[in-house]
């Protein structure tokens, strides 16, 4: 899915890419949540081109051990986007961004705010190393 942002850039550097898990039912959200490590949970439309752009930044990001990176795609699984966003009360957009521990929500951001620099500044205040 989307394995064109993956792909080498200008440079001919290969860009790292984020190894995401892809929940497909409520149940396989339910655990990925309830993890007691780091969960960042992207909410992604393919229908928007800052979803698009939001994708690449991310791409830049080099994940940690303790992280696990869960992939929402919000046209595809809208039954499922809008369950999480009434079960952690936060208001569903796309692109979004949520960092979760222990099944609490720590931060959200959406549309140009989801970018590596939201990552590590996270990263940063949470001790994520």
């Amino acid at each position: 899915m989307l394995s064109f942002l993956r792909s080498t850039d200008n440079s001919g550097q290969k860009t790292p890419g984020i190894p995401f898990e892809h929940p497909q039912s409520f149940e396989d959200l339910a655990g990925y949540l309830r993890l007691k490590g780091y969960v960042f949970v992207y909410k992604h439309s393919t229908r928007c081109s800052v979803s698009l752009f939001a994708m690449k930044r991310l791409n830049l990001v080099e994940v940690n051990r303790q992280e696990t990176w869960v992939y929402l795609d919000v046209v595809a699984q809208r039954p499922l986007s809008l369950a999480l966003a009434e079960e952690l009360n936060v208001g569903h957009e796309s692109p979004q961004l949520i960092l979760m521990s222990k099944g609490k929500v720590l931060a959200h951001g959406s549309h140009h705010e989801v970018t590596e620099t939201t990552v590590e500044n996270w990263r940063k205040e949470f001790g994520i190393r």
